[in-house]
C-alpha cells in the first residue's frame, strides 16, 4: 500500500539504472492500458545512452529537476530500485517506493511500499492488482479482493550450545511508534496501539489469514503467542491473543496453544539493542512438548526483535525442528527532513488525528478537541478521503534554487 502515491494518479517512474538490469529499464510499463513515462537514473556516465537518462549526485536536487522537467507532483512519481538505502532517501522525500528483491533483516526499519521479484508484478502494483501488506490493507479496508502479500525475511540465530539455526520472519505490514511524526495518520499503527487493550477485528482477520498461508506452504504442527508478563497476569491486564478467534484456523481444526510462559517482568521501551537483549534473557520458559515439532509463534509488534528471537531460540533449545514467526507489523524509523503536516478542523483549526468508531470498529479523522466545540458539533473525515488529502498537502514542492555568487 502506498504511503504517499495516490494509485490513481502514477505518472512517472524513477527506474535506478546503477542496481536494474537491462530488461527493467527497458520494459514498457504501462497502467490502465496507457504507457507511463520513465526516466533512467545513474550516478555514472554508462547509461546516458538511454532515452530519458539523467545523471545526478543529490537525490533531492533528481526529484526536483524532474518534477519541474515533467510537470507532475510528487505523489505521482514512483521509484524503482534494488538498493534500499536510494529507496529509503526516496521515502525521506515522499515519493513511493517498489523494492525488486527480496528484503533483508538489516532493512526492516526502513521497509519501501512494495517488495517485488519480476517485471509481472511490478505491473500489477501500477495497477493497484497487488493493493500491498496484508495488515496495512485489512487496517485500511478492512477487507479487499486484490491481491495482498505478507513481508518476509529470515534471521539466524545462535544457540546456548553454539549452533546457528533460522528463523522465518513474516509482517504485516510497517508500523509507526508514538514519536514517529506519521502516527496520527497511520491506520495499521492505530489499530496496533488498539489492540493493546482490546479485541480489535482486523487483526483478527491477519492472523487468522497469515496463519492459515503459513499452513498451507509448511507442514505446521501448533500455533503458539507471546504469553504476558507476571505483572500484566497479576494486574488483570488484557490478554490479546487469547481472545482472538481465528474462526477460518479453527475450520481447519487448527487454534492457538499456549507452549511459552513469561517467567519475569521486563520492559523494553527506551532501550537499545543490546539492552534489549540482555533484559529479555530469561524471560520465558517452555511448558509443552515442542520435540521434533515446527511451531508458529506470533507477536504484534517487531521493533529490534529481541523478545520474539529470544522466545524463537528457547523453542528451539527445547527441542523443536522449526520455528516460524508472524508479527502484525514491524516498527519504522524513516523520518523526513520535510515538514509533515496534518489535517485541520474545519471548525476550530486544531490537528485531525484518527479514531475508531466503538461499535462498527470502522477508522476516520475526528478533531483532537472536539469535545471543545460548541453546540457539541462535530468535525469528521472519512479514512480514504483524508488519506488522500494527506498525500496533497505533503507533496513534495518544487522550489526555485538561485545560485548564490560570491561578493569578494
Amino acid at each position: 500500500m502506498w504511503k504517499w502515491t495516490r494509485p490513481d494518479n502514477i505518472q512517472l517512474l524513477i527506474l535506478d539504472g546503477d542496481t536494474l538490469e537491462e530488461e527493467f529499464l527497458t520494459y514498457p510499463y504501462s497502467k490502465d492500458g496507457k504507457i507511463i513515462k520513465k526516466i533512467i537514473v545513474t550516478k555514472t556516465d554508462k547509461l546516458i545512452s538511454y532515452e530519458n537518462s539523467i545523471m545526478y549526485f543529490d537525490l533531492y536536487d533528481l526529484i526536483q529537476e524532474v518534477m519541474e522537467k515533467e510537470k507532475c507532483e510528487s505523489y505521482s512519481i514512483i521509484s524503482i530500485s534494488k538498493d534500499i538505502l536510494f529507496l529509503k532517501s526516496m521515502i525521506e522525500y515522499h515519493i513511493g517506493t517498489i523494492l525488486v528483491g527480496n528484503l533483508i533483516h538489516d532493512f526492516l526499519k526502513n521497509i519501501p511500499d512494495y517488495d517485488v521479484l519480476t517485471i509481472k508484478q511490478i505491473v500489477e502494483v501500477l495497477n493497484y492488482d497487488r493493493k500491498g501488506y496484508c495488515a496495512e490493507i485489512f487496517a485500511t479496508y478492512e477487507s479487499s479482493k486484490k491481491t495482498m502479500s505478507l513481508l518476509f525475511c529470515n534471521e539466524s540465530i545462535t544457540l546456548a550450545d553454539g549452533s546457528e539455526r533460522v528463523v522465518d520472519l513474516y509482517f504485516g505490514g510497517r508500523y509507526y511508534a508514538n514519536k514517529h511524526m506519521y502516527i496520527l495518520n497511520d491506520p495499521l499503527s492505530h489499530i496496533v496501539k488498539q489492540f493493546k487493550s482490546r479485541y480489535v477485528k482486523v487483526v483478527d482477520l491477519f492472523f487468522d489469514l497469515a496463519c492459515r498461508y503459513i499452513a498451507q506452504i509448511e507442514n505446521v504442527d501448533s500455533f503458539t503467542y507471546i504469553p504476558l508478563k507476571p505483572a500484566d497476569i497479576k494486574e488483570g491486564k488484557f490478554d490479546r491473543f487469547n481472545n482472538l478467534k481465528l474462526i477460518g484456523l479453527k475450520k481447519e481444526n487448527m487454534q492457538l496453544d499456549t507452549f511459552l510462559r513469561c517467567i519475569k517482568d521486563f520492559s523494553q521501551k527506551g532501550n537499545d539493542l543490546y539492552v534489549r537483549r540482555e533484559i529479555v534473557k530469561g524471560a520465558f520458559e517452555v511448558i509443552k512438548d515442542v520435540e521434533n515439532k515446527t511451531i508458529v509463534i506470533i507477536d504484534d509488534v517487531f521493533s529490534t526483535g529481541s523478545t520474539i528471537l529470544e522466545a524463537v531460540k528457547i523453542l528451539y533449545e527445547a527441542g523443536a525442528k522449526k520455528v516460524i514467526a508472524v508479527l502484525l507489523s514491524v516498527n519504522q524509523l524513516t523520518e523526513s527532513s520535510i515538514k509533515y503536516k496534518n489535517l485541520k478542523c474545519n471548525i476550530c483549526g486544531s490537528n485531525m488525528k484518527l479514531r475508531m468508531n466503538k461499535s462498527s470498529g470502522q477508522l476516520f479523522f475526528g478533531c483532537e478537541n472536539y469535545q471543545e466545540h460548541e453546540n457539541g458539533k462535530s468535525s469528521t473525515i472519512d479514512l480514504l478521503s483524508g488519506m488522500d488529502t494527506l498525500k496533497e498537502i505533503n507533496k513534495l514542492e518544487v522550489v526555485d534554487i538561485v545560485d548564490l555568487q560570491d561578493e569578494f
